[in-house]
């Protein structure tokens, strides 16, 4: 599986948010003691902001792939997709799988 210019791009969308809302959850968390907010709630608010941004990051970079593209395309209404080089009838027949 070779990784697209678009994939990397969603993926990055998505790492640079959550590196931004780990910032500011860095910062309330600063002005805010553990102990105001409880010890396990503290727990389990640190790991949803963590692995949110990577699920929706790779999910992102999967919708952008080349055959997630050509799906879409294909699933419009009077819509065919025509490859014009070898390569794109590869990936169409991909996508038709």
């Amino acid at each position: 599986m070779t990784i697209t210019k678009d994939e990397v791009a969603a993926f990055m969308r998505h790492v640079y948010t959550a590196v931004g809302a780990g910032t500011v959850v860095a910062v309330a968390f600063g002005f805010m003691g553990q102990e105001d907010l409880g010890e396990g709630l503290g727990i389990v608010v640190g790991a949803i902001a963590a692995l949110l941004p990577i699920i929706n990051a790779l999910r992102a970079s999967r919708s952008a792939s080349p055959t997630a593209q050509i799906r879409k395309v294909e699933s419009l209404p009077d819509v065919t997709v025509v490859p014009i080089t070898p390569k794109g009838d590869e990936m169409v027949e991909k996508a038709k799988k």
